[in-house]
């Protein structure tokens, strides 16, 4: 009989510890517990989130997730204790009191954020009927009336279905990694999309074939929505990564964030000429990524940070 894992053990362990940061080795996680189920690898990410015995274990010892690298690592941290980056000094200065653009990664917490992102013109084909996603995703009906409208002009297929992040495969998600699969488990991550208008990265959308135009969508319908998502997840930030020229920013940059009490950057990338169109996206996937695993140094080239608030 398998050994079954003893997750008290891991709520002992994180206790024992003065850090706030805790980085674990998956072999000494494994060996913590009693053995790590292979549902810890298989199921990744959705194993490691939700209320669940092992999740409940590191929050009793007054931890929360940080981040997981499969089979290698997985990192813990402190509840309530001020977030700064790896890489970073100790003082904890607001990205959105400078008056330009930097190229440091700024001092926000992914996971307490909003995360927006494009879609992409690359699209995977086929999916699942509507009838096995439960649920409503719970848009305001102006949004909805207006999906249909650009939908039926966009030549959707909604017969099939995946999740939005499932569905887009360009460069951006190429690049994101892992990290998109955690940020999106969290549920924080919302896509602007062209036949959407915006979706949240687990909703089940069709295949269809349209960019963002901003004519589509009333004045103001994608702005309003955006603002209510950040205070309908409790964003104490907003985080794009967004093509600095595209619609796409554009939509972003004249959003009133004020409303939505959140501090709001946006990362771009500069100075790229050949081969911007795949580049550039590349670039923001690998800053996503860099982003959420809390590793600067990772950064890509020419990345810049936008405060909008």
């Amino acid at each position: 009989m398998a050994q079954r894992a003893t997750y008290a053990r891991l709520t002992e362990y994180l206790r024992g510890s003065a850090r706030d940061v805790v980085t674990v080795a998956w072999d000494e996680l494994d060996e913590v517990v009693g053995g790590l189920p292979a549902s810890a690898v298989n199921h990744y990410p959705r194993w490691w989130h939700g209320d669940r015995s092992h999740t409940r274990a590191w929050r009793r010892a007054g931890y929360e997730l940080g981040f997981v690298k499969p089979g290698h690592s997985v990192t813990f941290r402190r509840k309530g204790k001020p977030h700064v980056p790896q890489g970073r000094g100790s003082a904890r200065s607001s990205p959105c009191a400078a008056s330009r653009s930097s190229t440091e990664l700024p001092p926000l917490d992914p996971r307490s954020a909003l995360l927006v992102i494009a879609c992409s013109s690359a699209k995977a084909p086929g999916g699942r009927p509507l009838a096995e996603f439960g649920g409503d995703a719970g848009w305001p009906q102006e949004l909805i009336e207006a999906r249909a409208r650009v939908l039926a002009q966009a030549g959707a297929d909604d017969g099939r279905l995946l999740p939005a992040w499932r569905r887009y495969t360009g460069h951006f998600y190429q690049h994101a990694g892992p990290a998109l699969a955690e940020a999106v488990a969290s549920g924080r991550v919302l896509i602007i999309s062209g036949g959407y208008g915006l979706a949240r990265a687990d909703e089940p959308i069709a295949r269809y074939d349209r960019p963002l135009r901003l004519a589509d969508w009333s004045r103001g319908l994608l702005e309003r929505t955006l603002v209510a998502e950040a205070r309908r997840v409790g964003a104490r930030s907003v985080v794009g990564f967004l093509a600095t020229s595209s619609d796409y920013a554009k939509l972003f940059r004249r959003v009133d964030w004020r409303a939505s009490g959140a501090q709001v950057v946006l990362a771009t990338v500069e100075g790229v000429q050949d081969g911007a169109q795949a580049r550039v996206p590349r670039a923001l996937g690998q800053a996503f990524s860099a982003s959420w695993r809390e590793e600067p140094g990772d950064q890509p080239a020419g990345l810049t940070w936008e405060p909008l608030t």
